[in-house]
């Protein structure tokens, strides 16, 4: 099972979320390639079977880095070349907790199905949810607090979390698509 994280990260506190999400993908027994959005490629998409996205709050949305990414994978969409792939999304938010989080998971999860991504949620039973959850996806809410800036190690368990739930579910995809065939 191959997943592909990608993610846009202005501070870092995004790119933990993603290393945290590899470590839980690897536990399911992904292999995993994890790539900044500046550098991400349509090819990095196409070799994966899962794809988990993620990026900051920034002015209610995805960094631009992220949505350059969007533009650059278009060719995608018009082949139809991710249809049926598993995604999810992933967020953290500093200032942007009251609706920025849940706008730039929504943008995210709207990438992935305008691509066909078939989308799986973060739901209320997974680790991490009650620090970081959020039915979209992991909103880890990264606002310097008194012990610095986050995310914390509740942030980054769900997280890990997202990464083997997602991991899970592909492999169960996988297996009933063969049985079909």
């Amino acid at each position: 099972m191959k997943l592909a994280i990608v993610y846009a990260s202005a501070t870092g506190r995004t790119k933990r979320l993603a290393e945290a999400a590899v470590e839980g993908a690897e536990v399911a027994g992904a292999e995993v390639l994890l790539r900044d959005a500046a550098e991400a490629t349509g090819d990095d998409l196409l070799a994966a079977d899962a794809i988990l996205l993620g990026s900051g709050v920034h002015m209610g949305g995805v960094e631009s880095a992220m949505s350059a990414f969007f533009e650059r994978t278009a060719p995608l969409w018009l082949q139809g070349s991710l249809a049926g792939r598993l995604g999810a999304a992933f967020t953290s938010a500093g200032e942007g907790v009251g609706g920025g989080g849940e706008l730039t998971l929504l943008r995210l999860l709207a990438f992935l199905a305008e691509n066909g991504c078939l989308l799986v949620p973060f739901h209320n039973r997974l680790a991490g949810f009650r620090a970081a959850g959020c039915h979209w996806g992991v909103l880890a809410r990264t606002n310097p607090g008194p012990d610095g800036p986050g995310p914390t190690d509740a942030d980054c368990q769900a997280a890990r979390a997202q990464g083997r739930f997602l991991v899970e579910c592909a492999a169960r995809w996988e297996r009933g698509r063969l049985a079909c065939n």
